[in-house]
């Protein structure tokens, strides 16, 4: 059998291959440049580039159909929003010589649109923060006497798509009302584009998986995260399986089971500390970064949802360790280095936060009972080698910008001292600002 798996530098997309691959199935591997992270597993068979999902959606979608059927591709598997919305967008085309382990297209359609989700969850009863619905800057004017601080600010949908590709947005936080204003006045996809303003809910992470048939629930799993990157909440980089909260459980059935889902989803959830609530994030309708852990915790999503596609009948295991424990190596270091570099309050972090040398003491924990890491592996090494070689590469890059803006500041203010000295003759600021201006 043959598979297709999408963007293969994505962390998940590694995952899949190596589930996969570990079990005879041929995985090639496909990305917008000649090598990516899953690729470089020994698990991959054949790397595959194409035009850019984000950049040109239809030379993408074209690429696509031409590809699986000139080359019999048994099941494809998206990871990222882009490409998942595209191919469930094309499943009939597609499905004329490939199976698709995506959800139905208006399904995942209403969960990535994070205020139609909302919607939904406040229907299903499902706790959500209290959020306002701004439609651009010019619809933030009418409710902005009621937004309490500090804010979390985020775009609708975190890729947007627009006559010229798609759009990357993030979220955002505001103290103030200067500092919201200020937030929409410079940040283009939240001027011009749907948004919510929700309140900031502080607290542990939990993430619930699962896996439904058509509606139907098989197979669930549940974790929480220890470390994130940004510190104050994003992506997992240290997290652990825990017990299966049957009420999580349940918010799970009660809101997809009516979509008809199939395939997989993880539900996102934020423990609030104030009252121990869970209330409901978001919904990401496809493979989501901390996929490893469930893997190594004894529930291979990979692998049934790969069943499930072809239309057979997942082999779900009743249980699953718990206190395992999946660590992101190197998005872990920049958590650390962000604790260490930057205040607290400019990361937004709570009061609770750990202390620098805590965050410092605690990445030093290389190994301990239960600990795997999703990337770095000694059955599969290339995929770590490929990362650390990237990392340094754009740590590289950072380091050169953030000198070069330094330099530029105190070549600034020098200038700034010297235009204020009337003693100082022009040629003299001539050949000041020379030395110290750095060299190319």
């Amino acid at each position: 059998m043959k598979a297709l798996v999408t963007d293969g530098d994505q962390r998940p997309a590694l995952a899949i291959v190596r589930s996969l691959g570990r079990r005879g199935v041929s995985v090639l591997v496909g990305a917008e440049h000649a090598v990516s992270l899953a690729s470089s597993s020994k698990y991959c068979v054949r790397h595959v580039t194409y035009p850019s999902p984000e950049l040109q959606p239809e030379a993408f979608r074209q690429f696509l159909l031409r590809f699986v059927a000139r080359e019999k591709v048994d099941v494809i598997v998206p990871v990222t929003d882009v490409t998942t919305h595209w191919i469930s967008l094309n499943r009939h085309a597609l499905g004329r010589h490939s199976a698709i382990a995506a959800p139905p297209f208006e399904a995942f359609d209403l969960v990535t649109d994070k205020w139609s989700l909302l919607q939904l969850a406040t229907r299903c009863g499902i706790p959500i923060p209290r959020t306002h619905f701004v439609d651009g800057i010019a619809g933030l004017k009418a409710l902005v006497d009621r937004v309490e601080y500090p804010a979390v600010v985020k775009p609708v949908r975190s890729r947007i798509p627009t006559n010229h590709g798609w759009l990357r947005a993030s979220a955002h936080y505001a103290h103030s009302e200067i500092e919201l204003w200020r937030l929409y006045e410079e940040t283009d996809y939240l001027a011009s584009y749907p948004s919510l303003i929700q309140e900031r809910i502080v607290g542990p992470g939990l993430g619930v998986f699962v896996l439904f048939d058509h509606g139907q629930p098989l197979a669930a799993f549940a974790h929480r995260r220890l470390r994130e990157k940004p510190p104050s909440g994003g992506v997992s980089v240290l997290c652990e399986s825990v017990a299966l909260d049957p009420r999580l459980k349940g918010y799970a059935i009660r809101m997809l089971a009516p979509l008809g889902w199939h395939g997989v989803a993880m539900m996102e959830f934020k423990q609030d500390s104030r009252n121990g609530n869970a209330v409901l994030m978001e919904v990401n309708g496809r493979p989501w970064g901390s996929l490893q852990l469930a893997v190594d915790a004894g529930v291979d999503f990979p692998y049934l949802s790969y069943q499930l596609a072809l239309g057979q009948r997942p082999d779900v295991a009743g249980t699953y360790r718990l206190g395992v424990k999946s660590r992101w190596l190197l998005g872990d270091l920049d958590h650390l280095l962000l604790r260490l570099f930057h205040n607290d309050r400019d990361l937004h972090l709570p009061d609770s936060a750990p202390s620098k040398v805590a965050a410092l003491v605690d990445f030093l924990k290389f190994a301990e009972p239960g600990l795997h890491y999703d990337v770095a592996s000694s059955d599969d090494p290339n995929p770590f080698r490929y990362e650390a070689c990237q990392y340094a590469k754009a740590l590289r890059v950072t380091l050169i910008q953030c000198v070069s803006r330094r330099a530029a500041r105190i070549v600034r203010a020098a200038r700034d001292s010297l235009g204020g000295n009337p003693n100082i003759t022009d040629a003299d600021r001539r050949v000041t600002s020379r030395r110290l201006t750095p060299e190319r």
